[in-house]
């Protein structure tokens, strides 16, 4: 009896392992192929560089009317004008971004994040280094992916017109495979243990999960727009994510060991960041701590009559695991008066202050930059 059951369990681990394998198999076919054919979508684009200026007396049709060189039932087509062609050229592209309910933005945290991400290998979005640079430069919405220059005119008198294009089918196509690498980019990110989740790497991989999740809803947007449809593909919700990321930075907490401190003073400043910022602050075992040291000491001056009190405080945020330092802090300075005491105090409140300001501004910016590993 035990025998077969031990057969029974090995049969069922080998049948399970099978389908785990064709499972991975799978997975990796959809990816393959969406690069695919994302490479070939992308690879025979021209260059607008190719595009010879005309300087014709007589002003083209398209310039008053993009469509008749790119009919409106294949093309989107904009015009854009300027003193120069280079000028006229991004006129013309952001127009037919534009076109898409897209304003021309500077967005640096977007196209920063991503492009950190899929330079570090977070985001796997290209084997092709061409594609995956296009991708990376069009993640701020600056341009449209596949978007040409047809035509360009000098008028002769100063201004350049330049006609920018897409063709729809393959807009549909390539925003298509954008989303749909963008959501298996999410589907891993999200992927991981309870563990792992409730820590700033969780908080990190849902917040870039969201940022991926707020690209594909403006990519679905546009290929409604150019008459294509997205009912077939899978999109996670960014408000969703993002809910989730707020809730496991609820579920972090950090601990404190603090050396020279008064009252607890300076470790309430600590805790009044964390908190603002949603982190638990009490607990014995947390996952984080962040070690404090601060140090004060008389300082004379010849021929001064004040007493000064020298400072340097260090903070160091670490995650108890690993050992590493994920956030370091660290600043120096002096306050004084005409006595020793009231220098120091006036040292303890300039910290207070210090903190409350400039560690909770840095901080925010470590959370909004923070990468997943």
């Amino acid at each position: 009896m035990l025998i077969k059951r031990i057969i029974y369990i090995v049969v069922l681990f080998l049948i399970s392992a099978s389908l785990y394998a064709q499972s991975l198999n799978r997975t990796e076919a959809v990816a393959n192929d969406v690069n695919r054919r994302l490479d070939e979508a992308l690879s025979g684009r021209s260059s607008p560089n190719t595009v010879q200026t005309t300087r014709d007396r007589t002003r083209p049709a398209w310039v008053n009317n993009p469509a008749s060189a790119y009919p409106r039932n294949r093309y989107l087509a904009q015009v854009g004008f300027a003193s120069n062609r280079i000028e006229a050229e991004k006129r013309a592209l952001a127009a037919l971004v534009a076109y898409f309910g897209q304003s021309i933005r500077a967005d640096s945290v977007v196209s920063t994040t991503y492009s950190e991400a899929v330079t570090n290998g977070i985001l796997n979005v290209s084997e092709n280094t061409q594609i995956k640079d296009l991708i990376v430069t069009a993640a701020s919405m600056d341009s449209l992916i596949g978007a040409e220059i047809g035509n360009v005119w000098d008028d002769g008198r100063g201004t350049v017109y330049a006609l920018a294009f897409i063709e729809s089918e393959k807009l549909i196509l390539i925003y298509t495979e954008i989303i749909q690498m963008n959501q298996r980019n999410i589907d891993t990110l999200v992927t991981m243990s309870a563990t792992q989740k409730n820590t700033f790497d969780g908080y990190a991989r849902y917040k870039l999960a969201a940022l991926l999740a707020n690209m594909n809803a403006e990519y679905a947007n546009m290929i409604s727009l150019a008459g294509g449809s997205t009912a077939s593909l899978t999109m996670t919700v960014a408000n969703t994510l993002t809910l989730e990321a707020t809730n496991i930075i609820r579920n972090i907490s950090v601990g404190f060991n603090v050396n020279g401190d008064q009252n607890n003073r300076i470790r309430d400043a600590f805790a009044k960041v964390f908190s603002s910022e949603g982190l638990r602050t009490q607990g014995s075992n947390t996952p984080y701590i962040l070690n404090v040291t601060i140090n004060m000491n008389e300082v004379k001056f010849p021929n001064n009559n004040f007493i000064f009190c020298q400072y340097t405080i260090n903070a160091n945020l670490i995650e108890r695991a690993t050992g590493a330092v994920l956030f370091p802090f660290n600043h120096s300075d002096r306050e004084g008066h005409t006595s020793y005491e009231t220098a120091q105090a006036r040292a303890l409140l300039v910290m207070e202050k210090f903190i409350d300001e400039r560690y909770s501004a840095l901080f925010k910016e470590y959370l909004v930059a923070l990468m997943p590993k």
